[in-house]
């Protein structure tokens, strides 16, 4: 939580939906080992219907307008047009098709309309087809290459040659032709569609609209007899009926836009739209973008411009391709190279939607400062295509920024990092910070192994730069493989974990063969593993154009190992806010290794010794010396829900879990969780002054995940270290007066919560929070649950940042309160004697088996405390898992009153029988209605019940009174209108926190590219013009997007932080 202020689905759905699960259950049986990523390879990319693209072209009288462009690079047959605007976009478009990779994409050319121009156009309104959309297969792009060359701009179109140029522009009316053709409807040419719609159901279509304005003659309009304004409205009637917007347009679609918007033409400044007197002009062009739009027609717009442009077309064309209108992009060009470059990227973005699954689960962190310094730090990772274990993976930094008036994640050249595609992904074309430049990718062909661009074609597939969407690139994976395998710093703690760290070579006789997984192993066998552990290319993966004698002595391409959930955090070390950063960021992967990365952008500082994006050290664990032997042999694969090898295994994780601080005073104690790499939680003490020269503090636990052996006394029942283990302080634990750290850290996870329906018992692991002390490990207490606590253990603090109350949630649907006593603050009580409180019961068995896999969000209201909390099981996001489906998940709000001693007392007569704890009767169900404030006061909190299937998979973050949260339905065969059933439907919502209600009536929004999204990040963050403003990463339908927070119906002002008091 960052800020709050002071202030029935169908049961006969549901009952069919029971029924079929039920059916499928008997047939199915139980699944022995569940994971999140069972939906990356669960549903391995397959050969999916090429995505239809419109181009538009802008025909009108300007298109014959003078241009020094005497002929087309390398093509004969195109003089017609030399000399002309024409011409460019002739050779722009030749040399993009002839770029173009057979079978990616399906292309089609429509027109301004124009007497006589082609036979299926009749008339003089609306658009005209002159090619239709046709997947370009070699043989259709030499068609269409053909086609091009025969284009010129007088006399008549015979059998070789196409008079392609109107007189007059039609912007709006082309508009509501292009959408009649993806509709299947009448186009204002009068042309029916209905038998000639493109083929291909999942809404996988795109318009390129490109105008032209190179000179003062160039500006929008509207010919015709047939007007596109009504066509929206829904008005025209008898024949031209079928013109009409379907669906009907609604009340907000069919209003104007008008601006105003930043443009450049004729000496910049902005442009704004009247509000009446428009319909004549062309400029209910993005009125229908936007109503296109809203029928998964994506808009990309290009502007062809000079310095005689105008105002107006620029305006118009930007507005077109404004993510918020057309959800494509706008793409200024002044010649022939940068129109080249503008279709291409829009054509990249496109091709996107079928790119490998590194747009799932990413989590995303910023550095841990109370205003964040404006560096966004991305851990990413690729699966393996073939299920086998050795996946890529890397750390990429960007952004944030204002571009057209939105706040925005940027890349590294300022340009936006996230794609107007379909995967809702990183740009294709974008850079990341600690990528080389743009410039020199030709002196960076590392990748010779790439058969597909990801920016093509002016950046071939072996390119290390742009990295764009392709994970192994760039990055921090970029600089590690720079580096000479000898000379990296890896350290380990041995089977003693002393706290002097010790070096992970082949010299320390600490590291045994029996502990790297083969005690029968050679010793030199032992020593290439320990090698290649370290990343040197001992098996000869191929690098750029070296021999393999040569690749060997590099650093491996596959030296960054994926970073799938450990959420990295970064700590600036310089003495002074006003002295330059020295970021650090710390992270872990699943390679084995825990990593610190000099986090400054390319020009900051140089930390420990090494230059920004360089690794400062990485770590290895005693557990994760068994990763190692599997991952160089890359086999077995991977043991997934579908997947029946008897030779298959779970994946290996190393640090998989997120990572926190502390700041003390000369250092920073940094704390590592293993997640599903372990039962054990480390601390490292890493100076201020050298970060380079970490030492352990300590390491507590259970060393293995079969078996108690080597516990540390009183942590037998530790489980998987999956939460954040928060730091706080209590008045009542103190070294002398001074006050000293504490962690508060969840039990963690047991693996029979993976089984489908779970076997977990009493005794099973993880049933408890842990209080300890920060500096030494000390257990101080043990607060007993249900159930096993695995997400985070949220907070309450008084204004001078101590320890109130604190809240966590179990796996058995229940939620808790930690306090000094009864219905008292923990105040100076020793955290020995702090107390757990069961307040709130909302799990069971069957439907009820409802799991809370993520701590509550909390915010203060006048009287006690709104608890904002999701159920749901993550683990389980496919179809294989029928007893997880038939669980109905809720958001919950649950109001906590610690001081009220008959808060939960009076529950036991009343709501919940028996019980002095919240249960559903105590809470108001929401309707598709906003609740009354009446209705809202006699009860004790709300719950919104998901559709069938659907869980909530992320924390829960508020902001300005608004709950942000996303939810996941996985694919079962039963979900209809979805066209990412491969990755099942993801939503987020934003409701506001006391009664649900949604903005505009509208409480989710579909997120583009579906999977699993990384919870939400949000704060202050000083942007680089020095301005400080409110974010949001994850609060959009793109789940890396950078965004101001949503603002609630009625804004409300932020009065009081709960818990967001981070160390200094």
């Amino acid at each position: 939580m960052i800020d709050g202020s002071l202030e029935e689905f169908d049961n006969m759905k549901r009952n069919i939906l029971s029924t079929l699960l039920g059916a499928w259950l008997t047939m199915v049986g139980a699944v022995a080992h569940a994971e999140d990523i069972d939906l990356f390879v669960d549903n391995p990319a397959s050969a999916t219907e090429a995505p239809n693209v419109l181009l538009v072209l802008d025909n009108g009288a300007n298109f014959s307008a003078s241009a020094t462009f005497p002929s087309c690079p390398g093509v004969t047959g195109m003089e017609a047009m030399a000399n002309t605007t024409g011409g460019i976009e002739q050779c722009a478009l030749y040399k993009v098709v002839e770029g173009l990779e057979a079978g990616k994409v399906k292309l089609g050319v429509m027109v301004f309309n124009a007497n006589g121009m082609f036979a299926n156009c009749p008339g003089d309104d609306g658009g005209c087809l002159v090619y239709p959309i046709t997947e370009m297969t070699e043989t259709n792009k030499t068609a269409m290459l053909a086609w091009i060359k025969s284009w010129k701009t007088s006399g008549s179109t015979d059998a070789t040659t196409l008079n392609i140029k109107s007189n007059n522009n039609k912007n709006g009316a082309v508009m509501q032709e292009a959408w009649a053709l993806f509709a299947g409807r009448m186009g204002l040419s009068g042309r029916d569609y209905t038998e000639s719609r493109p083929e291909g159901s999942c809404g996988k279509n795109y318009v390129i609209f490109v105008g032209n304005s190179y000179n003062n003659s160039g500006n929008p309009g509207e010919g015709g007899n047939v007007s596109p304004k009504s066509a929206l409205e829904g008005i025209l009637s008898g024949s031209s009926a079928a013109m009409n917007a379907f669906p009907a347009a609604t009340t907000v679609q069919k209003t104007t836009l008008t601006g105003p918007l930043p443009v450049s033409c004729e000496g910049g400044g902005s442009f704004t739209f009247s509000g009446s007197n428009q319909e004549n002009k062309g400029w209910y062009a993005d009125e229908w973008v936007r109503y296109m739009h809203s029928q998964n027609i994506v808009t990309y717009s290009i502007g062809l411009l000079s310095n005689a442009c105008k105002k107006e077309y620029e305006a118009l064309m930007k507005s077109m391709g404004d993510e918020k209108n057309g959800g494509g992009k706008y793409f200024p060009t002044t010649d022939f190279s940068t129109l080249v470059t503008a279709f291409n990227t829009a054509l990249s973005e496109i091709q996107s939607v079928n790119s490998v699954f590194a747009s799932v689960s990413l989590p995303v962190s910023v550095n841990t400062q109370g205003t964040y310094l404006n560096q966004v730090f991305v851990g990413m990772f690729r699966p393996d295509g073939g299920g086998n274990p050795r996946w890529h993976g890397n750390l990429k930094q960007y952004k944030l920024g204002f571009l057209d008036g939105s706040l925005k994640l940027l890349d590294a050249d300022g340009a936006s990092a996230i794609s107007s595609g379909e995967s809702g992904f990183l740009a294709e074309c974008g850079r990341s910070f600690w990528t080389p430049a743009k410039a020199d990718a030709s002196s960076h062909l590392y990748w010779t192994s790439l058969t597909e661009a990801n920016c093509p074609p002016a950046f071939p597939a072996a390119a290390e730069t742009p990295d764009g969407n392709m994970v192994e690139k760039g990055g921090q994976g970029y600089k590690l493989r720079a580096l000479t395998p000898s000379s990296r710093n890896v350290l380990t703690c041995g089977s003693t974990c002393t706290t002097t760290l010790a070096d992970f070579n082949s010299g320390n006789a600490g590291i045994s063969k029996a502990a790297l997984g083969n005690a029968a192993m050679t010793d030199a066998e032992r020593v290439t593993l320990i090698d290649w552990a370290r990343g040197l290319n001992s098996d000869g993966e191929q690098i750029g154009t070296l021999t393999t004698a040569d690749a060997k002595l590099k650093m491996r391409p596959s030296s960054h190992g994926d970073v799938v959930h450990s959420r990295p955090v970064a700590i600036n070390f310089a003495a002074t806010d006003s002295d330059p950063p020295k970021v650090v960021v710390f992270y872990g992967a699943n390679d084995g290794m825990l990593r610190a990365v000099n986090g400054n952008r390319e020009d900051g500082a140089v930390v420990g010794g090494k230059n920004p994006g360089e690794e400062l050290w990485s770590f290895v664990a005693p557990e994760s010396y068994g990763l190692f032997t599997r991952l160089k042999a890359n086999a077995p694969i991977i043991k997934f829900s579908n997947v029946t090898a008897a030779t298959a295994t779970p994946k290996d994780y190393g640090f998989d879990g997120p990572i926190t601080a502390y700041k003390a005073t000369s250092s920073a104690w940094v704390f590592a969780t293993m997640r599903r790499g372990g039962r054990m939680l480390y601390a490292f003490d890493v100076p201020s002054a050298s970060p380079q020269n970490p030492s352990l503090k300590w390491r507590i636990g259970c060393p293995n995940q079969d078996n108690d052996t080597g516990c540390t006394a009183g942590l037998e029942g530790i489980g998987q270290t999956w939460g954040v283990p928060e730091v706080v302080k209590a008045a009542g634990h103190l070294t002398g007066s001074t006050l000293k750290p504490l962690l508060l850290m969840g039990g963690g996870y047991d693996r029979c919560e993976d089984a489908d329906p779970a076997t977990c018992t009493a005794d099973s692991k993880g049933h408890a929070v842990y209080v300890l002390d920060a500096e030494t490990g000390t257990r101080l207490n043990t607060l007993a649950t249900d159930g096993s606590v695995i997400g985070d253990i949220s907070a309450v603090k008084d204004s001078t940042g101590l320890l109130q109350f604190a809240y966590a949630a179990d796996t058995r649907g229940n939620v808790y309160r930690i306090s000094g006593a009864e219905n008292a603050p923990i105040g100076s009580v020793a955290p020995a004697s702090w107390i757990i409180t069961k307040i709130a019961s909302l799990g069971g068995t069957g439907a009820s088996a409802r799991k809370f896999m993520f701590g509550p969000d909390v915010v203060a209201d006048a009287s006690g405390y709104y608890l904002l909390l999701g159920s749901g099981d993550r683990e389980k996001p496919v179809s294989d898992y029928p007893n997880a489906a038939l669980v109905q998940n809720y958001f919950f709000a649950l109001r906590d009153q610690p001081l009220n001693s008959s808060w939960l007392s009076e529950e036991a007569t009343t709501n919940c029988v028996g019980a002095s704890v919240l249960c559903l009767d105590s809470l108001l169900p929401i309707t598709d209605a906003t609740p009354t404030s009446t209705s809202l006061a006699a009860k004790k909190g709300w719950y919104l019940q998901l559709e069938p299937t659907e869980q909530v998979v992320t924390s829960a973050l508020t902001f300005f009174g608004q709950v942000n949260f996303s939810t996941h339905q996985p694919d079962t065969g039963l979900l209809t209108g979805s066209c990412s059933a491969k990755l099942g439907e993801t939503r987020v919502y934003s409701v506001n926190f006391r009664n649900a209600e949604g903005n505009d009536g509208q409480r989710f929004t579909d997120v583009v590219g579906d999977g699993l999204p990384p919870s939400a990040v949000g704060g202050l963050v000083t942007l680089d013009d020095g301005t400080t403003v409110p974010f949001c990463i994850g609060c959009s339908d793109r789940p890396l997007e950078g965004s101001e927070p949503p603002l609630p119906p009625s804004a409300v002002q932020p009065k009081a932080r709960v818990f967001w008091n981070i160390e200094q």
